[in-house]
C-alpha cells in the first residue's frame, strides 16, 4: 500500500513539474510572439480588408467566416469598432494581432489628451502642425522623443511640477513621464471617482 502511495506521489510530482515547465515555455513563446507583434507598424501595413483610410472592404461571405469562426457574438457588433475586430481578425486569424491592430487604428485624441495634459482640440492642432493623422502615430513620437515634440514634452513635466511639485519628473523616461501624467491626470481621476460612486455597492 506504502509502494503504491509513493508511486501515486511520484507520478504527481513529475506531472506537476512537466506541467510547470510546459507552461513558463508556452509564457516564453507567448511574450516572443507579442514582442514580435508589438514591432509590427500597423498603420502602415497593407491590409487585405481595409483600405488606406482603414474603412472596410472585405467581401461578405469572409466577414460571416470570421464572424462564425471565431464566435463573434451579433448583439456586440454595434459599431465600426466592433466590425473591426471581426475583419482582423479574418486578416490574420490571431487575437493578438487582432487586439494590438486593432487598439492602435481606434485609439482616439481623447486618450491621448490625457497623457499629454492638454485639451482635445490643443491635440488636434499639435497633430495638423506636424502634419499627423492617427492619433496613435502621434502618440509614438512623444514615446520617442522625437524633436518634433520637444517643447510639448518639456511643457508637461513643468504642468506636472507645478501641480505636484515631485522633483524626480525631470528624471523620468519619457515612456515613464507619459504614464505618470496619465495615472495622475486630474480629469481622469475626477471620472474614476464617479464610476467608482455609481459601482453597485456589495451588500453584507
Amino acid at each position: 500500500m506504502k509502494s503504491l502511495c509513493l508511486l501515486i506521489v511520484c507520478f504527481l510530482l513529475s506531472t506537476s513539474m512537466f506541467s510547470q515547465q510546459d507552461m513558463q515555455k508556452l509564457m516564453r513563446e507567448k511574450d516572443l510572439k507579442i514582442d514580435s507583434l508589438i514591432k509590427i507598424d500597423f498603420l502602415a501595413y497593407k491590409y487585405k480588408y481595409l483600405d488606406e483610410n482603414f474603412k472596410i472592404k472585405i467581401p461578405k461571405e469572409v466577414y460571416e467566416k470570421a464572424f462564425v469562426d471565431y464566435k463573434f457574438i451579433p448583439e456586440r457588433i454595434k459599431t465600426y469598432k466592433d466590425s473591426l475586430g471581426v475583419v482582423l481578425m479574418a486578416e490574420f486569424k490571431d487575437w493578438d494581432a487582432e487586439r494590438i491592430a486593432s487598439f492602435r487604428i481606434n485609439y482616439s485624441w481623447k486618450r491621448l489628451s490625457y497623457y499629454l495634459w492638454m485639451k482635445e482640440n490643443e491635440v488636434l492642432e499639435l497633430a495638423k502642425k506636424l502634419n499627423v493623422k492617427m492619433p496613435y502615430r502621434l502618440k509614438e513620437l512623444f514615446e520617442k522623443n522625437d524633436p518634433k515634440v520637444q517643447s510639448e514634452l518639456q511643457n508637461l513635466r513643468d504642468k506636472i511640477y507645478l501641480k505636484t511639485a515631485a522633483q524626480d519628473i525631470f528624471k523620468l523616461s519619457t515612456k515613464d513621464l507619459l504614464n505618470y501624467a496619465f495615472k495622475h491626470n486630474s480629469e481622469l481621476i475626477e471620472l474614476r471617482k464617479k464610476e467608482h460612486n455609481h459601482a453597485p455597492q456589495k451588500r453584507n
